[in-house]
């Protein structure tokens, strides 16, 4: 195995309430079999969000979790399955999530090209080839918001959320509507920014702006205010930062919290944990969209696709950004979305992309290679 610390840095800041990010550090690891083809997955540690650090999560990598599977042989899809979900218990993979995200799907990108199957079977039933992605404007200087939404709208794109919880919010929403006019899907996200009786205020002065639902209004522990809002608000709240494991999904599920998860797949330990997750808001009768971490690269977004790949049913798809951000992307071809935010599922074994090494070492902080 090889993991790399990838350090990468944004054409312009990006802003929310939580955090401002000039860059992002993110992991990749590659596994490699006794057969011709590897496999690569990525992780993007996010303190504010899991807890875990990127120290942290290298030392999980080399010290538990890459001696628990260098050497093992894996026969069949089934097995491999079983062997990651016993990994996953084993050594608390939810607690070190990044770093379990991307080692989980460097093994089943590497399975995949060994036995032929895209990422996608071995996450469940096929969905639609035809995907819409949203896009996802941060906070800025009014201007740089305008231009933003002007872009927006020169790509036809459908749905939209806006970064909110600032005082202002609301002449945000009216340039929007302005902009984009009133058939585009327009959300928030407030990112943990309110109190739940501030929530619930600032959600009803929106209500003009005819938004179709509101991520994380307040804390991401506090779930008794964020029950509180669902059941004041009139329309669908959305749990992210509340949302990390199955223990949180039971949880919100439970309180009748939101209607709403937001699955990022870094954030919730890879696919086979957001898999679940996904099953459990199903059986609940919550819907799930696909969010993803600011920063992630092509790597992580082409796992997100085969994961919206799997379910017709997610309300949103957030992700394949790395164009938009960076000037350097680790694949021969960005994973990306077209003119409307459409995109095609991913074809071919594995993620069903080609990773450049060279890049990924031109963007490294450091490289690790362990052998069994």
């Amino acid at each position: 195995m090889d993991i790399w610390h990838l350090r990468l840095t944004f054409l312009s800041p990006i802003k929310h309430s939580l955090a401002t990010h000039q860059g992002t550090d993110n992991l990749v690891v590659k596994v490699s079999t006794d057969g011709p083809l590897p496999g690569y997955g990525e992780g993007v540690p996010r303190d504010f969000v899991t807890g875990e650090t990127l120290e942290g999560s290298l030392a999980f990598l080399t010290e538990i979790l890459v001696p628990a599977i260098l050497g093992q042989e894996f026969s069949s899809p089934p097995q491999l399955l079983e062997a990651l979900r016993e990994l996953f218990q084993k050594t608390a993979g939810e607690q070190h999530p990044g770093a379990f995200c991307a080692l989980e799907t460097a093994l089943l990108a590497a399975a995949g090209r060994a036995w032929g199957l895209p990422l996608r079977d071995f996450l469940g039933t096929r969905g639609k080839g035809r995907l819409i992605y949203s896009a996802v404007i941060p906070m800025a200087a009014p201007e740089q918001m305008a231009r933003w939404f002007d872009l927006v709208k020169t790509k036809a794109m459908s749905f939209v959320k806006v970064k909110v919880g600032n005082h202002h919010d609301l002449e945000t929403l009216k340039m929007a509507r302005k902009i984009l006019g009133w058939e585009v899907d327009l959300r928030v996200d407030a990112n943990c920014a309110w109190s739940a009786p501030e929530a619930i205020r600032h959600i009803q002065e929106m209500q003009p702006y005819r938004i179709s639902a509101v991520e994380q209004p307040v804390a991401k522990d506090d779930f008794a205010g964020l029950q509180a809002v669902s059941a004041a608000a009139g329309l669908p709240i959305i749990a992210d930062e509340s949302l990390c494991n199955e223990r949180d999904a039971r949880r919100l599920i439970d309180l009748q919290a939101c209607q709403i998860f937001n699955i990022r797949l870094s954030k919730c330990a890879g696919p086979l944990a957001a898999t679940r997750i996904r099953q459990m808001a199903a059986a609940a009768g919550l819907r799930c969209q696909l969010g993803c971490h600011v920063g992630e690269t092509s790597i992580l977004a082409a796992a997100g696709r085969h994961f919206a790949s799997c379910d017709p049913k997610l309300v949103y798809l957030e992700g394949s950004f790395a164009p938009f951000l960076f000037t350097k992307d680790p694949v021969a071809q960005a994973v990306v979305f077209g003119h409307g935010g459409v995109a095609q599922e991913l074809n071919g074994p594995g993620l069903g992309i080609e990773v450049l090494e060279p890049t990924l070492h031109e963007l490294a902080v450091a490289h690790l290679q362990l052998a069994a």
